[in-house]
């Protein structure tokens, strides 16, 4: 009898209204909790991810600079890098300058209207 009577105590205790609003909001923060913790994840994966392009980025560009870097240990790296930076030539070489033909004429500049000099004026 006295076992029977404990379980209708403890029944009653967790049927009570009381008991369930406190494990109601028990579990609310646990939910809380859980998916606070699960947008974490994910935004670590995210972080993690564009981490991990970079990563490919540099691997990418650290070949290219091998690369170049070995080409710079040749004389003609050496020589093609000088080249390409200065306007250099060899003692032998010679050095050609193209310069564009005018294509102005005096008897077009002596034609021209009074608001064509003025365009010419302000460059336009």
């Amino acid at each position: 009898m006295l076992d029977f009577q404990q379980k209708r105590k403890v029944k009653s205790f967790m049927y009570n209204r009381v008991t369930l609003a406190v494990l109601l909001v028990v579990v609310l923060f646990v939910l809380n909790s859980t998916w606070s913790v699960y947008q974490k994840k994910r935004e670590s994966e995210r972080l993690k991810n564009v981490a991990l392009g970079n990563v490919e980025n540099l691997r990418g560009r650290n070949s290219e600079l091998q690369v170049k870097i070995e080409r710079l240990g040749t004389e003609v790296g050496i020589e093609e890098e000088i080249r390409s930076k200065f306007n250099v030539a060899k003692q032998e070489e010679n050095a050609v300058i193209i310069v564009p033909k005018s294509e102005t004429n005096a008897t077009s500049t002596n034609s021209s209207s009074f608001w064509q000099k003025v365009k010419k004026f302000f460059g336009m």
